[in-house]
């Protein structure tokens, strides 16, 4: 396996060393850089381009969501990691939605933050259960709505399914194509049916949707 390439950015200087002695713990896994805040996080980021950039999100000049809107702009290609003590439902949303490829607790397992790293190098999206549990609570639904929000998953047919347990385990549409051996272009179809289907408008509410009625 290749070597990942890693930046580190959080305020903390206790925090980033722990990280880096946890990281550098696996021989596939190189922590070159840190960073203290978000503007040095950018800064540093246009220079190394690092495979895989560990963010925290409040910290100071520049926050870690702000941060990580200002990179995608800049056409920075790196994969973002947030790692926060903050269970934010509202940062989760943003923050996915401003392109984060996982999004952890810090009080998760070191585990989880290792398997974070190498389920978002190779391209797909990572939720650790603690942030599932806070993107999916207060949805929980009575009997009533229930029913109704399981009869729409009968509305798929098997391939919409499929895409849709696939979409929410954070492939995008390209290897959600080559995990089912379809073009691109029929996946893009398949999720415009879904979001038609179950009633909802971007991934994030799809995968809630999944999380809720179908991976639980």
């Amino acid at each position: 396996m290749k070597t990942i390439r890693i930046m580190l950015v959080d305020d903390h200087t206790l925090v980033r060393k722990g990280l880096r002695l946890l990281i550098e713990g696996n021989k596939n896994y190189i922590v070159i850089e840190e960073a203290k805040d978000g503007e040095e996080a950018i800064k540093k980021a246009q220079t190394l381009r690092p495979d895989i950039i560990i963010m925290d999100v409040n910290m100071p000049v520049l926050n870690g969501l702000e941060s990580l809107k200002r990179m995608k702009e800049l056409g920075i290609s790196s994969k973002i990691i947030i790692l926060t003590a903050y269970p934010n439902k509202e940062y989760i949303i943003s923050a996915t939605k401003a392109g984060a490829k996982g999004y952890l607790i810090k009080d998760t397992c070191p585990e989880n933050l290792l398997k974070a790293i190498k389920e978002v190098y190779i391209g797909r999206s990572y939720i650790d259960e603690t942030v599932a549990n806070i993107l999916t609570y207060g949805n929980s639904v009575n009997l009533e709505k229930g029913i109704v929000e399981l009869e729409k998953i009968k509305l798929l047919s098997k391939r919409e399914y499929e895409v849709l347990v696939l979409l929410s385990e954070g492939l995008d549409n390209k290897n959600i194509g080559k995990k089912l051996f379809i073009s691109e272009k029929t996946v893009k179809n398949h999720v415009t049916q879904i979001y038609k289907k179950l009633g909802v408008t971007d991934r994030v509410q799809a995968t809630i949707f999944a999380y809720n009625y179908i991976l639980k």
